[in-house]
């Protein structure tokens, strides 16, 4: 077993979160986003604040811990970041994933901070009866969202005059790799932002990563 050195500021943090955790849990669904906020602050920290609770791996952390995948784990965590209890009640987490997807495939950036996010503005494009429609999120169903959002996905996640060069680069490689149909690229800044990168397919992404030319400046 290797021994893993921490500071006091970290073992503060660790029985904070952890204690928000347990407390969390027994409350039920309304403490659905302070226990997944506390699970993302411990997971995204630098370092890690889970270090402070012997485990040396995410991974393990959420094994011993929280009992969920590490794509699951981020997927509640978004879930709790961007939308407020009341919505996880009207929409359904499983719904609301796949709105925050659609909305990342549009090109909103949902990674730097907290996006204020009104889902009861938000339309989805569907197809009814061999008819394309725009309908309320409330009014559409999670595989209509979750269809939505890979057409956009399919087409770059923007328009080709809206994404950047650089983004277009990434999105085009990325496209042809099924598994990573669902990563994210946001360009800005002379900095390029990626997420949603499935951990089983980390072997693709790589050699997919490998073959992105960027453009020039």
């Amino acid at each position: 077993m290797v021994e893993i050195k921490v500071d006091r500021a970290l073992k503060r943090s660790w029985d904070a979160l952890s204690a928000t955790m347990r407390a969390a849990k027994r409350e039920e669904s309304s403490g659905f986003d302070d226990y997944w906020e506390a699970v993302g602050a411990i997971i995204d920290h630098e370092p890690p604040v889970y270090l402070a609770g012997g485990c040396a791996t995410v991974r393990e952390f959420l094994e011993r811990h929280v009992g969920e995948s590490e794509r699951t784990a981020r997927r509640m965590v978004r879930v709790a970041r961007h939308a407020s209890p009341d919505d996880e009640v009207r929409f359904g987490v499983s719904r609301l994933d796949a709105a925050l997807t659609l909305l990342e495939a549009q090109g909103i950036d949902l990674v730097h901070g907290r996006v204020p996010v009104d889902f009861n503005r938000l339309r989805v494009a569907v197809k009814r009866d061999g008819k394309a429609a725009r309908v309320a999120l409330i009014d559409a169903s999670v595989d209509e969202v979750r269809a939505a959002a890979r057409a956009l996905q399919r087409k770059g996640r923007k328009t080709p005059a809206a994404a950047s060069p650089t983004t277009r680069a990434v999105t085009d490689v990325f496209g042809k790799v099924a598994a990573l149909r669902e990563v994210t690229v946001h360009h800005a800044h002379d900095a390029l932002t990626l997420g949603r990168i499935p951990t089983a397919s980390w072997g693709a992404f790589a050699k997919a990563a490998a073959k992105v030319k960027l453009p020039a400046g």
